[in-house]
């Protein structure tokens, strides 16, 4: 049954802090809007297709990047513009005007999906092991079609990805939600076990504040610990 009502004030308090802290923290790594590498010509070279979302720039002990997400927004609701595809990609700036692709990544809707968006709050740009290297925290979410002309917002509907690149591997978080306790789910990859035990503990908390701040229904069965994927999947 949910829980995420009964909340107490202080809590609430605690939580709207972290979260102004996470936009605050995206904030300062939005890259300049007039930065040469980052012209439409550029990201054409690069390699980049979907229309810029957000573009962030961060500097760590190997470099500097400029990190890019991407949605095709070809899906609008009245609650939610959606795309069918997402894409991010993370590039190091040579010279400070050459990109050089890192890594990227590219997701898409299901049949029962309106659609699927970043979720831009949640970014994190932070070094979470204390190495000398960033490590990105990208999420987005899967919103569930109710009919031809609307989809579902509540926290108890749809999945999410949490997509976190740790010394450049991806490691994945998968959850389903829904209004049963059976019906959630939270899964990941064999990357994410890899990672530093500081690094697996971050993105846990991650979830635990995004299921009280009312973000995300995530499977708590487990202290918000995910399970191992299934063999094959």
């Amino acid at each position: 049954m949910r829980l995420k009502k009964i909340l107490a004030f202080a809590s609430l308090s605690l939580l709207a802090a972290g979260s102004s802290a996470q936009t605050a923290e995206a904030g300062r790594n939005e890259c300049p809007a007039n930065a040469p590498y980052l012209g439409a010509e550029a990201l054409k070279a690069a390699g980049f297709e979907l229309p810029v979302f957000k573009r962030y720039c961060y500097t760590d002990k190997s470099g500097s990047y400029a990190l890019l997400l991407g949605e095709k927004q070809d899906r609008p609701f009245h609650s939610e513009q959606l795309s069918s595809t997402v894409q991010a990609a993370l590039y190091k700036v040579d010279g400070g005007k050459v990109l050089t692709r890192q890594w990227a990544i590219r997701d898409f809707a299901g049949k029962d999906d309106g659609g699927i968006n970043f979720r831009s709050k949640l970014v994190e740009l932070n070094d979470i092991d204390g190495d000398g290297l960033v490590d990105p925290i990208l999420v987005y979410r899967f919103f569930p079609l109710v009919d031809t002309d609307s989809i579902s917002t509540d926290d108890f509907s749809g999945g999410i990805k949490i997509v976190i690149f740790h010394r450049g591997r991806k490691a994945t978080i998968h959850a389903i939600t829904g209004d049963l306790d059976g019906d959630r789910k939270t899964t990941a990859n064999s990357n994410y076990f890899a990672l530093p035990k500081v690094v697996q503990q971050h993105l846990v908390k991650k979830m635990a504040a995004m299921y009280k701040a009312g973000q995300f229904g995530f499977d708590n069965s487990y202290d918000f610990v995910p399970r191992k994927e299934a063999a094959g999947r």
